[in-house]
């Protein structure tokens, strides 16, 4: 890192200072220009005083540097891993401590270095979240079965986001993909994962976020074991899935997630359906509504067909009458000559074998019989004609009640729309035309208001 041009001139006498003021002035020269920097080394002279703040020395083969590890900033996830000989990564400022003017480095955060130590650091980790209850399926989200929007956390040069983008859209081309972008690797790309899960929430458009990115070693996914990370999804309150590295890496990021994909294109796959399965449901739905909609329609006209047959009109009932009626009145008629033609056969016979005295007598009496006779024919003749035209006048009275013709007589109208008779202002619009059917001739009209 270059350093910035000193302000004394070779030519120029330097101003004389104090040791203390000298101290101070490199001390800030320092911190300027090694502010944020990450350096690798091994532990040497590891020392933990009652203070609680770690004091030790990271050398390499040729040099070493003073560090200090202050009480706050450390994770005990690693703490009873430290020691002398261990390698490790080391993110902080240099400083300068003026007392005894030796300067040194401020840890902020600290990596192990090597498969077996990470894994180490990686478990501790991951019981420690696991105990908080980030890993807990109870707060997990589930992915819209639909997305419209996905965003994407990623680098654009990360393999396996080609791998995601290329399968999403052979899948479900309709969906918009929106790239966050960060670095993936690396020691500060914690902090920019997290600024990109934040742009990526407050985005109005994205119903779901994908980590994505291809494999690698545990130091090159490490980024992803970030406990603030961790904190970052699980706070979320967009559905996030997590598909980084292949399916052995196993990452705390991929615990936290409200879903974790072995592989990129595993996320592709899981994220969104396949629109050619959705065309064959639709059409299969299409099918089945159809088929559906055919079977009641034939239903629907079997029951109108059936109650049809079963409905008469009055005016067929009066004919119907009128028919029973007449042959009522025949066979009375047909009654009476039988009746009438047997009382004079009977009075020939009778008054071929009686003397004319007592055929007299007999005439008298026949005749007031077929007098009485025909009085009592007469009578249920005439009240059986008198009931049928009661039946039939009642049926004429109902045929009048229901003849549209007699209602229009009062006043009222038949107005139609399209050759529909109208039951409801809210059948037509404005400007519509009607048809106005009066007792005596027949209007026009146009809807210029309605209510």
């Amino acid at each position: 890192m270059d350093l910035p041009p000193s302000r004394y001139s070779p030519r120029t006498p330097p101003e004389t200072v104090s040791v203390s003021k000298l101290n101070q002035m490199v001390k800030n020269t320092l911190e300027i220009n090694f502010d944020k920097i990450s350096v690798v080394g091994e532990i040497a002279n590891y020392a933990r005083p009652l203070s609680g703040h770690i004091y030790f020395t990271l050398k390499d083969s040729t040099c070493q540097l003073r560090c200090v590890l202050f009480r706050t900033q450390q994770v005990h996830d690693y703490i009873h891993l430290l020691k002398d000989g261990l390698a490790v990564e080391l993110s902080g400022q240099i400083t300068l401590y003026c007392q005894n003017g030796q300067y040194q480095m401020i840890v902020s955060s600290l990596k192990l270095q090597g498969d077996g130590l990470l894994k180490q650091q990686f478990l501790a980790l991951k019981s420690r979240l696991e105990s908080q209850g980030l890993f807990d399926s109870s707060h997990k989200k589930i992915p819209p079965l639909f997305p419209t929007t996905i965003g994407i956390i990623s680098s654009p040069s990360a393999a396996g986001l080609q791998d995601f983008i290329t399968t999403l859209r052979k899948r479900y081309p309709i969906c918009r993909v929106r790239l966050f972008s960060s670095p993936v690797q690396g020691s500060h790309a914690a902090e920019s994962l997290i600024l990109a899960l934040q742009y990526a929430q407050k985005d109005p458009d994205v119903d779901v976020i994908v980590f994505c990115r291809g494999g690698g070693s545990i130091e090159d996914l490490w980024c992803f074991n970030s406990e603030p990370l961790a904190n970052a999804i699980y706070q979320c309150h967009k559905p996030i899935i997590s598909a980084i590295g292949h399916e052995k890496d196993i990452t705390i990021c991929d615990l936290t997630a409200d879903l974790r994909a072995a592989t990129p294109t595993s996320a592709a796959m899981q994220i969104a359906p396949d629109i050619n399965d959705l065309k064959e449901k639709v059409d299969s739905l299409k099918k089945q509504i159809h088929t559906l909609t055919a079977n009641l329609i034939a239903r629907k006209n079997l029951a109108l067909y059936q109650l049809s047959s079963k409905i008469c009109h009055p005016k067929t009932l009066v004919h119907k009458y009128l028919f029973q009626l007449q042959d009522i009145k025949k066979n009375l008629i047909l009654s009476a000559t039988k009746m009438q033609n047997s009382a004079m056969n009977e009075y020939r016979s009778i008054q071929s074998r009686i003397a004319p005295s007592l055929l007299s007598s007999v005439i008298q009496h026949a005749d007031l019989t077929l007098h009485n006779t025909q009085q009592r024919l007469y009578k249920i003749a005439t009240s059986t004609i008198t009931q049928k035209k009661i039946t039939i006048n009642a049926f004429q009275s109902q045929l009048e009640a229901l003849n549209p013709t007699n209602v229009l007589k009062r006043g009222y109208s038949i107005i139609k729309h399209n050759g529909k008779i109208l039951h409801s202002s809210r059948e037509t619009q404005l400007k519509d035309s009607l048809s106005i059917t009066l007792h005596e001739g027949k209007l026009s009209a146009l809807i210029i208001d309605l209510e």
